[in-house]
């Protein structure tokens, strides 16, 4: 043994060197650095998107199959980036040619993607995210930075790290298999189109599932958001981490491009991220059951509830870092915060006093908390005009910094409740404060309020808070938190939220649904939708279900499984089936099971508790409120289509043809007599309108689901739904048959949407 003496002497000797070293630095500069406030290393490096930029020459091609693109004598257009908006670097202005030498490599890529296998893909995508872990996402952080306008502590921080784990759960999602059963295929092509502000994050939760399942990506984006993607397409092919021509990118005016797309047959199906409805309208074709799939990511505003026993320094402080820099899935939607009446006047102290603290300038300065504005989205100056000239007081701490495209802080509030600040959301740093007298009140106004992306209740009575949020209509509620985002607790948000497995499934074909044969196309424009001519007899039925859906939604699975047992109860009494004589119900033991079936299924309707970053996440299943059903006669027994409806606690508005729908009309009888609202299950015929006039027609009544059975209509005129399904034939049984396995969980994420709420604590 080494006595004590010794062993000091022989660390003494070891550490001579090295301390001899610190010695000749000189004293260590911690005066110096809280003397001058310097900011230390970016991480990644000083401007580590430069070099790759300067690599090119600053003149960026077109991502195709694996390689870059710059076509011959072709015009580029200039993308502008930095607090001044100059021309940073230039894209070709790309056309029809270009699209079609993307997809037919996207396509080709796609049939060895596919077969490649879940667990290969997985491990790709998982290189990938390595990646990204190291100096190359510094690099992809400043880009976005650049040209995104978020600040640079945010994109190399959170939003860097809320992309990798986007990444790994689609990886995750591969590496386990299909959803479901066994036997989903992929799509083949999807297309992404990036039309607006549109974070790394936002852009993986749509392109890691479709490249998990095993589809091909083909990104369109204007010149004004290009470089990052097309950094991050030639990142994806080096070292090996997606085969050439998974991932590509194509630049230029969107509305070309798109039109371009509609030669394609390849294309199976478009999301669109960072875009108005209105621009969607313009830019989709086709048809639910005809077509490509469509998915939209509507984005949208914060809404935020203070309750009276609040924490408003907290609050405060919350609200006001996610004014100045909002969360990564729904950039620049702006913020309403409804504050109980007896915390109005100190929480409006404290957000003046917090907004005035925040610093606009050079989104690449570490120090900076607001940047400028994102080049594609429209500027809040308008808004917030029109809200000084209905009376508001708008408070602004500081005026912008000179050039660029900033815009200061804002804070509006004494606005009337049909405010125009608050029928739109405000692309930029702009709160919007009203007053409520209840936490019911604040429900009912979060309720009305259009484009609302998530919310956040503030108490620190829990039982309250909880309370509240369970009754907000949003698909993601934070508790006494504000911008925690993370796939395990739902985090995609807004009028079509989506759980890690229905991002899955959204690009994935499961064995029952077959691509139709079209004889003829089915292609129509926005401008030949029907216009909307009054029909008060179903918006009326509209009305009555949405009525009826606030109680039937709200009781308990066990309540709603209770009026199903009595349905099928009144069916095994004698004489006590209101039999039919077309036959078009089945047997009665037939509807008996279904009933009873779905009576269990409304049971043990649950939810789960997930492990979040920061806290836990309840995330739970919700109806969608009302379902709208256009149903076709060539289609199989309608009840198994509207009992899961029914008993999951939706209200469905069925159209069907005349003399079609007298499943659905006994049904409704006996139900109605087991104790369904009677607004819950309308029936009107189609009259002289069609299938196709009839989808139509719902769409403009804005149910919170469309459903087309055998019948369809045109997306222009299907977008103002949520959530718009063309039915599987093969999804629903014919007489003497089982349902398809995997059937019962589909109408389960059909019937219902997720509703996440955050709890903090508990959790690193």
């Amino acid at each position: 043994m080494v006595p004590a003496g010794a062993a000091l002497l022989l660390r003494r000797r070891l550490c001579a060197p090295a301390m001899a070293a610190l010695a000749a630095l000189g004293p260590p500069p911690v005066a110096a650095i809280f003397d001058t406030m310097e900011e230390g290393p970016t991480p990644g490096g000083d401007r580590a998107g430069e070099a790759w930029l300067e690599s090119h020459g600053r003149c960026l091609g077109h991502f195709v199959g694996g390689t870059w693109l710059k076509p011959p004598g072709r015009g580029s257009l200039e993308s502008r980036g930095g607090p001044d908006g100059r021309a940073v670097a230039s894209v070709p202005d790309g056309d029809g040619s270009d699209v079609a030498e993307a997809v037919g490599a996207a396509a080709a890529a796609a049939e060895e993607w596919g077969r490649l296998g879940g667990p290969r893909r997985g491990q790709s995508l998982h290189r990938l995210a390595l990646a990204l872990e190291g100096p190359p996402g510094g690099a992809l952080g400043w880009l976005l930075s650049l040209f995104g306008g978020r600040p640079l502590r945010r994109t190399l921080g959170a939003d860097l790290d809320l992309a990798l784990r986007l990444l790994r759960a689609a990886a995750g999602g591969a590496q386990l298999g299909p959803p479901g059963p066994e036997g989903w295929t992929p799509l083949g092509v999807v297309a992404v189109v990036v039309a607006g502000p549109c974070s790394v994050p936002a852009l993986l939760w749509k392109v890691g599932p479709a490249l998990a399942m095993g589809n091909a990506v083909l990104v369109l984006c204007p010149p004004e958001v290009a470089p990052p993607l097309l950094y991050l397409a030639e990142l994806s092919g080096e070292g090996g981490a997606l085969p050439p021509g998974v991932l590509n990118v194509v630049t230029g005016p969107l509305p070309g491009l798109c039109r371009a797309l509609r030669a394609h047959p390849d294309i199976a199906a478009v999301a669109f991220l960072g875009a108005p409805q209105e621009q969607v309208q313009g830019l989709v074709w086709g048809s639910p059951c005809r077509g490509p799939r469509v998915g939209w990511a509507r984005g949208g505003r914060v809404v935020v509830v203070v309750l009276d026993s609040a924490d408003l320094d907290g609050a405060a402080a919350a609200v006001a870092g996610a004014a100045g820099t909002p969360p990564a899935l729904f950039p620049w939607g702006g913020c309403v915060v409804l504050a109980q009446e007896g915390v109005l006047a100190p929480l409006e102290r404290r957000l003046r006093a917090r907004l005035g603290g925040l610093r606009v300038g050079d989104p690449l300065e570490l120090g900076t908390d607001v940047g400028p504005l994102p080049p594609t989205g429209p500027h809040p100056r308008e808004l917030v005009e029109a809200a000084r000239e209905e009376g508001a007081e708008v408070f602004q701490p500081l005026p912008p910094p000179p050039g660029g495209r900033f815009y200061p802080p804002t804070l509006i509030t004494g606005v009337a409740p049909t405010s125009r600040c608050l029928r739109e959301p405000a692309a930029g740093p702009v709160l919007v404060l009203l007053p409520v007298r209840s936490p019911g009140e604040a429900a009912a106004v979060a309720s009305s309020l259009p484009l609302t992306a998530a919310a956040a209740v503030w108490a620190q009575d829990v039982t309250a808070g909880l309370d509240t949020a369970q009754r907000l209509p949003q698909g993601l509620v934070w508790l006494n938190e504000l911008n925690l985002l993370d796939p395990s607790g739902g985090c995609a948000a807004g009028a079509a939220e989506t759980t890690p497995e229905e991002a899955l499934r959204e690009f994935g074909r499961p064995p029952w649904e077959e691509p139709p044969e079209l004889e003829e196309p089915f292609s129509p424009s926005p401008e030949e939708a029907v216009p909307d001519p009054e029909d008060a007899e179903l918006a009326g039925a509209v009305v009555a279900a949405r009525a009826a859906a606030l109680g039937w939604g709200r009781l308990p699975g066990l309540s709603r499984a209770r009026v199903l047992r009595g349905a099928a109860a009144a069916l095994g009494g004698p004489g006590g089936t209101p039999g039919g004589h077309d036959g078009d119900d089945g047997d009665k033991g037939r509807l008996q099971g279904a009933l009873l079936r779905w009576a269990a299924h409304a049971e043990r309707m649950g939810g789960a508790v997930q492990e979040v970053p920061g806290g836990r996440a309840l995330v739970l299943r919700r109806p969608l409120g009302v379902v709208g059903v256009v149903w076709s006669r060539p289609y199989p027994w309608l009840p198994e289509l509207l009992l899961p409806a029914l008993a999951l606690g939706n209200s469905v508005v069925l159209v069907a043809p005349p003399g079609g729908a007298g499943a659905a009309l006994r049904l409704r009888q006996v139900l109605v007599a087991a104790g369904l609202p009677g607004g819950a299950l309308a029936v009107l015929p189609w009259g002289s309108w069609g299938s196709r006039e009839s989808g139509a027609r719902l769409a403009r009544q804005h149910p919170d689901g469309l459903w087309l059975c055998g019948a369809d209509t045109d997306w222009p005129s299907a977008l103002s739904v949520p959530r718009v399904w063309g039915v599987p034939g093969g999804l629903l049984r014919a007489p003497g048959q089982d349902p398809p396995p995997g059937a019962a969980r589909e109408l389960e994420l059909r019937c219902t949407r997720p509703q996440c709420l955050w709890v903090p604590g508990g959790a690193p």
